[in-house]
């Protein structure tokens, strides 16, 4: 499909099923750390970048397909599509599960893209500084757009959407780590259900450098209550790979083996990625289920 990827294992969303909106690289920013690599069409201009008709035939293709979220993102910028709300509206008529959009709130800055965004269940902004300076060095923005209006509109769509917010904030060597206490209290008075703080984890598009483990950590004690989600802690402990792949032998479903294996749910998100990444696993689906089974 053209519209339509995934699913794909991810640690905060678990079973995610992409949505893209944008030819890449579309965005009205272009983040120095951003692993899809450089944008190549910084606009704030919305439109219909792909017809809405298409995405939606798509989206009704993987009704019967089982996984957790619906997730608006890929390409670039999701709210950039003029047509976000109406495809929203479509997929909740189409799928029973909940839809989340991933978005670097540019956008939110607009009362009729927060109340697009607003259909959905789950909304992850992004927030990486809180002064100009810093947003227009981490986040190299589109012409026009300024942090404070950024954060307004971050607070006002607190005020207005009433399901779940995760705000991220990526934090960069010499770059916004020193802004970490500004960032933590524009993000405190934001609201958001939870904050987690990310890293450079994966090859971005500018030579930045990540936080080491230590220093993320000692960001829990300036964002007070956030959680660490990069994945560099990510690794199958001594034993769980071996019990894995035994019961993997036969193919499972995440849900089978979370309780074959007693792992809570996110540890078998987390190991079955590992293990498909390094080619240790494969997946297939039958009757709308995804199934893993050991290669």
């Amino acid at each position: 499909m053209r519209y339509i990827f995934g699913p794909v294992l991810s640690r905060r969303l678990g079973l995610s099923m992409g949505v893209d909106l944008l030819p890449l690289k579309t965005c009205s920013m272009d983040c120095c750390y951003c692993e899809i690599g450089a944008t190549t069409c910084l606009t704030m201009k919305r439109d219909r970048y792909v017809p809405e008709e298409a995405v939606i035939r798509e989206i009704s293709r993987v009704s019967d397909i089982d996984f957790d979220y619906l997730t608006f993102a890929g390409s670039g910028e999701p709210t950039l599509h003029s047509g976000l709300g109406e495809i929203i509206r479509a997929a909740k008529k189409q799928i029973d599960r909940p839809i989340a959009v991933i978005t670097n709130s540019s956008l939110l800055i607009d009362r009729h893209v927060r109340e697009e965004v607003a259909k959905a269940d789950l909304v992850l902004p992004s927030l990486d500084a809180a002064t100009q300076e810093t947003f227009e060095r981490i986040n190299r923005p589109a012409a026009g757009l300024r942090i404070e209006n950024i954060i307004e509109g971050l607070r006002a769509f607190r005020s207005e959407f009433g399901g779940e917010i995760w705000l991220e904030v990526m934090l960069v060597r010499d770059v916004n780590e020193v802004d970490a206490p500004m960032i933590a209290r524009a993000a405190e008075e934001i609201e958001p259900d939870r904050i987690q703080l990310n890293t450079v984890v994966r090859p971005p598009a500018e030579p930045v450098l990540p936080l080491r483990r230590d220093e993320m950590l000692s960001m829990l004690r300036i964002f007070r209550g956030a959680e660490l989600i990069p994945d560099w802690d990510w690794s199958v402990p001594e034993g769980v790979e071996g019990r894995i792949a035994e019961l993997l032998r036969e193919p499972m479903t995440l849900e089978d083996l979370q309780r074959e294996s007693g792992l809570i749910y996110e540890d078998a998100v987390k190991y079955m990625k590992i293990l498909e990444d390094a080619g240790r696993i494969s997946r297939s689906i039958r009757d709308g289920k995804i199934y893993f089974q050991t290669c």
